[in-house]
This record gives C-alpha cells, structure tokens and sequence, in this order.
C-alpha cells in the first residue's frame, strides 16, 4: 500500500509541475559577436532561435565605468556585446519579433528554449554580478505573447513586463 501511495505522490508532482509536458533544452553560450543558433524539438513543434551580436569597444576593465551610460552595455564584458536581432521560427515558420524584445539587451551570457504545450519560452541570461539580468521571452507558433525582464539578483521579481497583442489590419 505505501509503495502504491508513493507512485501516486510522485505521479500527482509531476503532472501538477507540467514537467511531464515539456521539452527543456541545455543552455547554449551566446557568441560575443556573430551568429548564435539555438534548437529544441518537442514531439510536435521545432523551434530554433537566432540571436546576432556584434561587439562595441568600451574601454577597458581598468577605466573608470562614467557617470552616465548612453547604451545597453552592462560593463560586465569588455568589449561590450550588443544584440542585434533575434529571429524565432517555429515548425520553419518564421514569427515576427518586434524590436522592443531585444533593442536594450547587450552582454549575453546564455540562452535557453522550453517547450510547453501552448507556450514556450526563450530565457536569456545577461551581464554579471549587480548589471546581471534575465529575460523570458513567451511564444507560440503565431506569435511573441510577452517579454519579462528581472534582475538576476531578484529573478523572481519581475522590473519589466510587456505584453503583445495581435492586431489585424483591415481594408
């Protein structure tokens, strides 16, 4: 009987987690400068994810940070690494990215994809120490539903949230 009641605990945990419906995949380094390519299949979809960076000179380690910082850079990487774009297809069909996902990220550590049922999400993780972040990015097939940006010391207390709304233009 207590064999059976353990079954049905660890059964109830998995399926109350959703762990059981989604696809995780490792944590992939994102290139300072260039293209970084990011995969992850579930039995039904197959997601991949392109982020392109390029570097910006900053100075150097031992200068001093200035008073006032006219850029994303977080000054946790010298030179400085600045994304460019992101481009998300799902089943090769390319979704849209609007610009505000990605026009203040800057000094990517890593990036990882999890594939759940309806939702998956692209976490990125960027800047060190104090300057560090997290961003999840929420998708589906059709479209980016929402952006949450965190401090890495705070992760569980969103500083950002955005929402995005399909809208259909009609003659």
């Amino acid at each position: 009987m207590r064999q059976i009641f353990n079954i049905v605990v660890c059964v109830y945990i998995l399926l109350a987690s959703g762990s059981y419906a989604e696809t995780l995949q490792q944590q992939t380094a994102v290139a300072s400068k260039g293209e970084t390519v990011i995969v992850a299949k579930s039995a039904k979809l197959n997601v991949q994810v392109r982020i392109t960076t390029h570097e910006v000179q900053i100075g150097k380690p031992s200068d001093q940070r200035p008073d006032v910082i006219r850029s994303s850079c977080t000054y946790s990487r010298y030179p400085c690494s600045i994304v460019d774009g992101i481009d998300i297809a799902v089943n090769d069909k390319t979704i849209i990215v609007p610009l505000s996902i990605f026009c203040d990220l800057a000094d990517l550590n890593t990036a990882q994809i999890k594939i759940g049922q309806k939702e998956s999400i692209l976490t990125l993780i960027g800047g060190d120490a104090s300057e560090s972040y997290i961003v999840k990015i929420v998708f589906d097939a059709e479209r980016v539903k929402r952006r949450v940006r965190a401090s890495g010391m705070l992760p569980d207390q969103p500083s950002q949230e955005t929402t995005y709304h399909r809208r259909v233009l009609r003659d």
